[in-house]
């Protein structure tokens, strides 16, 4: 016969919840175990746990779908079926014991009614609910794509954005029919072969302003209040959309043991480097506290829809000797100034390369000369452009030619005042960049390409001599890439007094890349293994060191400078 100190000590384990991770005792009602944060279970809900039976493949059910696979057991049974009359047409059925519905006044089984009366492209929802011996079904159209889950840690911060605008669209359809989403967990959402979302399975929906004593949700993606009983509104949706797109983005979801315990907000560095407006949006969407998150989900899909319709500019740089020149005549330049690296109104990009000649110092004497001229030139512009207006984009090129041209005259003025540096010369391509437009200035044949749509194609025209005979018709282009004379230039700085600069400008759209090179490049890796390269790689620092890497692997005979920049 136990001692009545046992028998009271029993009597307080069976009246609290003891945590299967660590064996501490928590008051029953707890949601959270108080010492190592692990979601609770009642020992009544344990008991009643479970599993159900699953139904042989082959059953047909209701004597219209015949299961064909078995995807998931446990309370829940999940199977793929098809209809007997159309074979082709795939099904997901999910299946559940009848008192188990019935215990939980939220999910998708018992709120059918109201998700039938919804339609939406966004929201794959259960066509018809039935029972059998003791079981209830829900059939819902298969949906194929690719589950967002694969995407955590891998999404970048434009997709993100285009996504939580989807995601906001779709939830408000819930919120107008007076249902919350809950949770979106995401493997509960599917990517399609058009990029659109589909979200797929409803199991923690609810009615606005009811109670659900015992949730069951997915840790990590939802509101801190939805663990408990307590009437819930739509700021609730708006962090479990934050949490699905924290997910993505940093690559973990988040840390929701402990919240019981000592409720912190997410944590974005040094897990992932976001840019500080979208760490913004997510870190308002993320706040613990409702009151103080988005008012409601249309004024967090305006945020997600101003960044997702902003603009970046990634660039590298990538110079190299080769493999045949003990030095390096070529010079690169790249300046970036206003908002990061986050293109604008405010966002001005200054991109050159220039190949020098003359042998001995002189050829990195011309180059660097040229560029440093042509940054200067533009900088000063620049500076008095904030006091005025901007002006339009044949302006900028303008101001691009005279920059050129002033380099091409201090070029010719160092040769005068030193003879030694006799014959020193050097090509350039210059770019610029600002409020959306693109200028260009060239001379010689550094080259400057545009990748658009995977096409690549040669914006500058090269003033070779083998480029003038493939113009007049005496070379072919497939001749030109290996005749005598195609280093020889019929035009370049430092050459005469005054040089004719050819330039351009047109709008940039977002989604292009541009590629500046030295002819070291050109004279060894063809456009189309250019276009291959520039295309396949997600940085433009790839693309730069595999370009650079190519070159040299074909002979390397000269240097090679590349400026990658991407458009986005």
């Amino acid at each position: 016969m136990a001692s009545a100190p046992l028998m009271t000590e029993q009597r307080d384990l069976e009246e609290r919840c003891v945590c299967v991770e660590c064996g501490q005792a928590n008051s029953i009602g707890e949601t959270f175990c108080a010492a190592c944060g692990v979601a609770l279970e009642e020992a009544g809900e344990r008991e009643s746990a479970a599993p159900l039976e699953p139904l042989p493949i082959g059953t047909v059910l209701a004597d219209t779908y015949r299961l064909t696979t078995l995807l998931a057991t446990g309370q829940e049974n999940r199977y793929r079926a098809v209809r007997q009359t159309d074979e082709d047409r795939p099904y997901l059925i999910a299946e559940r014991a009848s008192d188990q519905t019935a215990a939980h006044p939220g999910g998708a089984f018992r709120l059918f009614e109201q998700l039938a009366e919804i339609h939406h492209p966004a929201l794959i929802l259960p066509q018809e609910r039935f029972e059998r011996d003791g079981r209830v079904y829900l059939i819902t159209p298969s949906q194929s794509g690719l589950p967002l889950s694969q995407r955590i840690g891998r999404t970048s911060e434009r997709e993100a954005a285009g996504w939580g605008v989807q995601l906001c669209q779709a939830v408000d359809v819930l919120h107008r029919h007076g249902l919350l989403c809950v949770e979106l967990p995401p493997e509960n959402i599917l990517l399609d072969k058009t990029g659109r979302l589909r979200l797929i399975q409803f199991d923690a929906i609810r009615l606005k302003d009811t109670v659900e004593e015992s949730p069951v949700l997915t840790d990590g993606y939802a509101a801190p209040e939805a663990y408990k009983a307590q009437v819930l509104n739509e700021a609730a949706d708006v962090f479990a959309l934050g949490a699905c797109l924290y997910a993505v983005l940093v690559g973990r979801r988040l840390p929701v043991e402990g919240w019981a315990v000592q409720p912190e907000p997410p944590v974005f560095y040094p897990e992932k480097v976001l840019t500080p407006e979208c760490e913004r949006i997510l870190s308002r969407a993320l706040v613990l506290e409702s009151t103080e998150r988005y008012a409601d989900l249309e004024a967090l899909k305006h945020d997600w829809l101003a960044l997702s319709q902003s603009t970046y500019i990634r660039s590298a740089w990538q110079t190299d000797v080769g493999q045949v020149r003990d030095h390096n005549e070529d010079a690169v330049l790249v300046k970036e100034v206003g908002q990061g690296s986050i293109a604008g109104d405010d966002f001005r990009g200054l991109y050159i390369v220039s190949d020098g000649m003359g042998g001995a110092e002189a050829g990195e004497v011309a180059s660097q000369l040229a560029i440093q001229t042509v940054a200067r030139q533009v900088e000063a512009a620049w500076a008095e452009s904030e006091a005025k207006e901007e002006g339009d984009a044949a302006a900028w090129e303008i101001c691009l030619r005279e920059a050129v041209a002033a380099a091409n005259a201090r070029v010719v003025q160092y040769g005068k005042d030193h003879p030694e540096a006799a014959g020193l010369g050097a090509t350039i391509v210059a770019a610029l960049i600002q409020a959306g437009q693109l200028a260009l200035a060239w001379v010689g044949d550094s080259r400057v390409y545009l990748l658009e749509n995977g096409v690549l194609r040669q914006l500058s025209h090269d003033h070779s001599l083998v480029a003038r005979l493939v113009e007049i018709g005496q070379l072919t282009e497939e001749e030109a890439l290996t005749h005598e004379h195609r280093n020889v230039l019929i035009r370049s700085l430092g050459s005469k007094e005054n040089v004719k600069v050819d330039t351009l400008s047109r709008p940039l759209k977002r989604g292009v890349r541009l590629l500046l090179c030295s002819d070291g490049l050109t004279s060894h890796v063809l456009d189309p293994a250019i276009a291959d390269i520039m295309s396949r790689h997600r940085t433009p620092r790839e693309a730069a060191l595999e370009l650079t890497v190519a070159a040299n692997t074909a002979g390397g005979s000269d240097n090679t400078s590349v400026v990658v920049v991407f458009h986005e």
